[in-house]
């Protein structure tokens, strides 16, 4: 008897456990799953991050076009003396330029001038700017700046140059055009080629309304008009002797020079 002990012992234990081919078969299946998610969460991020990136571009172009549109609420009936001693014209506006006189310009940081502020839009480039603005446009995309200019003296000097902010990036074009309500066309300039004005008195005109066309390099084509407030000017008003009222609280004294009376009329 003791000697069938270790044979029955030895039959009735049993070795469990995987084979090689069903390891192998569970290691390429976990592969599989983990490149599926990987790939899976990279798209999640690629997507995400796209997604940021749009919403950046159209936060800055909604930012830009409610600072222009701000700007062009405020427009004035005021000309400015150049360095030549000639005139500007109230509002001067080429293709792919534009320069008006605003109200309301807030003088938080007790600067040597009035509220009136001559204001300017134009494209330009990173390398025509200075370090300030080459730092700003680090990492960004290539192409062309659209502009903010404004002088701190309406009537100016020879030596009279302006503050250049940047506002957008990455643009390519900048087309503009002004709609003439005596004509009822769209001009590429102003004031018109056959408005006529002399060099003792500047032109005072201004469109019913402005066109611009942005092209950028991601967002493509983008459009805005800006309908413009009725405004008139009183006889002499270009000497800056006169006051300026307008609706909704834009009022001032004589001393703010801006020639004029400003009405603000219905949109259109």
């Amino acid at each position: 008897m003791s000697g069938e002990c270790p044979a029955r012992f030895e039959t009735g234990f049993r070795q469990s456990g995987f084979t090689l081919v069903e390891t192998l078969v569970v290691l390429v299946l976990v592969s599989i799953i983990s490149l599926g998610s990987f790939a899976l969460l990279q798209t999640f991020n690629n997507t995400d991050a796209a997604l940021e990136q749009r919403a950046e571009e159209l936060r800055r172009f909604s930012m830009a076009m409610y600072r222009i549109d701000d700007d062009l609420r405020q427009l004035t009936v005021r000309p400015v003396k150049n360095a030549y001693n000639g005139y500007e014209p109230a509002l001067r506006g080429d293709a792919d330029e534009l320069e008006f006189t605003r109200l309301g310009a807030a003088n938080l940081v007790d600067e040597p001038r009035g509220e009136l502020q001559r204001l300017g839009y134009s494209l330009g480039f990173p390398e025509e700017q200075d370090d300030a603005v080459s730092r700003a446009l680090d990492g960004e995309e290539a192409g062309a700046l659209l502009l903010r200019s404004r002088w701190r003296v309406l009537d100016r000097a020879p030596d009279s140059e302006p503050v250049v902010e940047p506002l957008l990036m990455g643009v390519e074009a900048l087309n503009l055009r002004y709609y003439d309500g005596d004509t009822e066309t769209w001009l590429s300039q102003w004031p018109p080629v056959t408005a006529r004005a002399s060099l003792s008195q500047a032109d005072t005109s201004l469109p019913r309304a402005i066109e611009m066309v942005l092209i950028t390099r991601n967002g493509g084509e983008l459009r805005r008009v800006f309908p413009l407030s009725r405004v008139t000017s009183h006889a002499g008003g270009s000497s800056g002797s006169g006051g300026s009222s307008g609706s909704g609280g834009n009022s001032g004294s004589g001393g703010n020079g801006n020639g004029g009376e400003r009405t603000r009329g219905g949109r259109r």
